[in-house]
């Protein structure tokens, strides 16, 4: 039996974008890697770890029914903003809330596993884990979590803007998302808070 020519090309672009994925965050860890060589502490190390474990789930994904070549966009963006802000002054009250915001992304990503991605892509619903009470837990981790990175820097005006880009990236990914995913308005009605319970 011959292969469908159609189903052959999306594969092979949907290679691509996987590796060309990787290939991001496996340079953004080493980029990141200087960065807290050169100004450590707990927030850019961990920052580190964040960029390998994405590198590693790239490479293990469901292969999308639809996809979105604008959030695949947005959400390199959002990985890389806090990179400008790296420095090795890290409060206390910011270590607190980033920590919370990466347990909360590392939670996400187990329940996900092979349905993880940067752009939105329909690979399938879960309603597992952080998901159960959210619909974006992931996101609200990555927000929350970047926030905090760019708030450790001494420069307050900077991180107040890059948190507003930050908001807005994320806010229009989830739009975005929420449009591309089979039976999505069935979840809709389950769980009914993207971010924040009560709010939105």
């Amino acid at each position: 039996m011959l292969n469908n020519p159609i189903h052959c090309v999306q594969g092979r672009s949907g290679r691509l974008r996987d590796l060309a994925g990787f290939g991001f965050f496996l340079f953004a860890a080493l980029i990141s890697v200087m960065s807290a060589w050169q100004h450590p502490s707990i927030l850019t190390w961990l920052y580190v770890i964040h960029n390998g474990l994405l590198a590693f789930f790239y490479i293990r994904r469901t292969p999308a029914k639809h996809y979105d070549r604008t959030g695949l966009w947005l959400g390199m963006i959002a990985a890389f903003l806090p990179t400008f802000t790296i420095s090795s002054h890290s409060e206390w009250y910011l270590l607190i809330p980033a920590l919370a915001g990466y347990s909360l992304i590392l939670w996400s990503l187990i329940t996900l596993g092979s349905r993880f991605g940067v752009a939105p892509a329909d690979r399938g619903l879960t309603s597992r884990g952080p998901y159960r009470f959210l619909r974006h837990p992931m996101y609200l981790g990555e927000l929350v979590f970047r926030a905090m990175m760019v708030f450790s820097s001494p420069d307050w005006i900077n991180a107040v803007l890059l948190s507003v880009a930050l908001t807005f990236i994320q806010c229009w990914r989830i739009l975005r998302e929420e449009k591309m995913i089979d039976g999505y308005a069935c979840y809709m009605r389950i769980v009914p808070w993207r971010l924040i319970p009560g709010l939105w």
